[in-house]
């Protein structure tokens, strides 16, 4: 009874123990099962952690998300070859902050290996590259490994068992179809780059700004030239910046590419925001990386399907552009949901998860250099519909011009000819139309006379009002000259103070009358000015037309020395 009890038991711990990874004559093995254990604590010696049996198995292939903790994975690999045989165990990530492989034998630790960034030591320089352990299997040999692994990045990663040749292939392809994917992006940024000095375009700017970043993360992460050495852990780190920018520059791209604010300042500012937001998430990555990196990748999740919407509504709002752009944030936007789902241990990790990104990436520069190239088409389609329309319409135009250039120029004949202060006749019309009236009056033997005033002391009114109600005491007289006048007659000004009334058909008596009329209501005035009241008066000279007068000089002249008369006996007078 004991025995079988016994032989249970036995049967039962077989069951429950991991199975070793058999080897025979495979060069690679990518899909097996090891064991995990989650250290909380993060202080568990490989001593300690060799006596724990709390191990789960998992498969090979790890996506545990952003963790504080520390992973330790227990492999129990056998060789089942007839002879010897050269194996590596190979991480498929190089980001990963500290990884530490043991090799165990008899349960003591016979090697020791370290990679990771977080063994960099300054002043060395320091070579990022997936961590790997040669193994040298005897026949029929069992070995155990352990493998620590902490990481600031997301903890995903998967193991692999190569020979010698398979884990050179591997190297050479990884780093080839990095290679090519960087070096044709770097190709389309130079070229835009160009562009941007030639344009002075700043969606070109941002074009560039954008892949430069996302070429400096994507090499970082990739171990790539020139990203592929470091003088301490600390320049490392400096690179991850880079991922918060992506965004931010992605998102100003957005702006500027798509006219955001020509359809939609609500969208505009917060696409803004947006961008300044992760500018600063770049800037707090560098004193504390990962809880940035952290909400980085939170936030991103939500924000490229906003992008996406938003290119949506500037198609629907009818920018030809937009149909680039939503391919491009299509692919860009499912292979990098991929990628963050897996970051967060929400998806198994696997190439297509963890590589996909830089495919998407490819495929949206690509797609967004087109986008700027058709948006260089639409501009010069434009500029030759605004040129046809133009040259269609230059002959209406220029019909247009021509009659405003005929209406302004009888504008300025008509402002020729007037006073701008009085708005009265100037000297050039009343002489010219004057001397006509002269010449049928004497065929006609009919009477003219000229009203010659002059406002009296006008100099004293300047000095002592100002210059300013000097021209309202014009415009208050002038207006008051043109009251109750008859058609044919004509009111200048000629002077400075200076007035003429010019009357057909009138006698010298008449004059004389309408002379005195306007001199009394002038003296009867007061004009109203800043708080103050001006009165003023004004003296007159009267001439008639006789048989020797030939021009309106000669009347004018006689009636200025009525006018001058008036002035020296007292002023406020009209004498004919």
């Amino acid at each position: 009874m004991n025995r079988l009890i016994l032989t249970l038991i036995l049967f039962c711990s077989t069951l429950l123990a991991q199975s070793p990874i058999l080897i025979n004559t495979q060069t690679e093995i990518d899909d097996f099962n090891i064991l995990v254990y989650e250290d909380k604590s993060t202080k568990l010696t490989i001593d300690e952690i060799t006596k724990i049996d709390d191990f789960k198995t998992v498969n090979n292939h790890i996506s545990n998300g952003f963790t504080n903790s520390v992973y330790w994975y227990k492999f129990i690999i056998k060789n089942q070859s007839s002879k010897d045989i050269e194996r590596y165990i190979k991480t498929s990530e190089n980001i990963l902050d500290k990884i530490d492989f043991y090799l165990l034998s008899e349960n003591k630790v016979v090697k020791h290996k370290k990679y990771g960034p977080g063994y960099f030591i300054d002043g060395e320089k320091n070579k990022l590259e997936r961590a790997y352990l040669k193994l040298n299997l005897k026949k029929d040999e069992t070995l155990t490994i352990y493998t620590k692994i902490s990481s600031y990045y997301p903890m995903f990663n998967s193991f692999h068992i190569y020979d010698k040749t398979q884990l050179e292939n591997f190297e050479y392809n990884y780093t080839t179809i990095y290679s090519f994917l960087i070096g044709s992006l770097l190709s389309l940024t130079l070229y835009n780059l160009m562009i941007f000095f030639y344009t002075k375009d700043t969606t070109y700017l941002y074009y560039v700004l954008y892949s430069l970043c996302l070429i400096s993360w994507q090499t970082s992460m990739s171990g790539i030239y020139p990203f592929n050495t470091f003088s301490n852990t600390q320049a490392y780190y400096l690179i991850g910046a880079c991922i918060p920018l992506v965004v931010a520059f992605l998102t100003l791209f957005t702006n500027s590419l798509l006219d955001i604010k020509l359809f939609s300042r609500k969208y505009y500012l917060t696409l803004n925001a947006i961008s300044i937001f992760y500018f600063i998430l770049a800037i707090w990555s560098l004193f504390n990386f990962k809880p940035a990196i952290t909400i980085m990748n939170a936030t991103a999740s939500l924000v490229l399907p906003f992008l996406l919407y938003i290119g949506y509504k500037s198609y629907k709002a009818g920018n030809k552009i937009a149909i680039f752009y939503l391919f491009a944030q299509g692919f860009f936007l499912s292979l990098a949901t991929l990628f963050s789902l897996s970051s967060f241990g929400l998806l198994d990790y696997n190439y297509l998860s963890r590589h996909g990104i830089m495919i998407g990436s490819f495929l949206e520069m690509i797609l967004f250099s087109l986008a700027l190239a058709y948006r260089i088409k639409l501009l010069e389609e434009e500029k030759l519909l605004i040129i046809q329309k133009a040259k269609n319409n230059l002959e209406v135009k220029v019909q247009e011009r021509t009659k405003e250039l005929e209406e302004s120029k009888k504008k300025l004949e008509i402002l020729a000819n007037k006073d701008y202060l009085s708005d009265l006749y100037n000297r050039r019309p009343l002489f010219e139309i004057s001397n006509k009236l002269i010449n049928l009056a004497k065929r006609d033997n009919s009477d003219i006379s000229v009203l010659l005033f002059d406002i009296d002391k006008f100099k004293v009114i300047n000095d002592t009002f100002g210059h300013k109600a000097g021209d309202e005491v014009i415009r208050y007289f002038a207006k008051l000259l043109k009251e109750d006048r008859r058609t044919s007659d004509i009111v200048a000004r000629i002077g400075g103070e200076e007035f003429v009334i010019f009357q057909p058909s009138t006698k010298k008596e008449d004059a004389y009358n309408v002379a005195q009329d306007i001199r009394k209501k002038v003296e009867n005035l007061e004009i109203k000015t800043d708080n103050k009241t001006i009165k003023f008066t004004v003296s007159c000279g009267v001439a008639s037309l006789t048989k020797e007068d030939k021009k309106l000089d000669e009347l004018i002249a006689r009636a200025d020395k009525k006018l001058y008369e008036a002035k020296n006996t007292g002023r406020n007078k009209v004498i004919a």
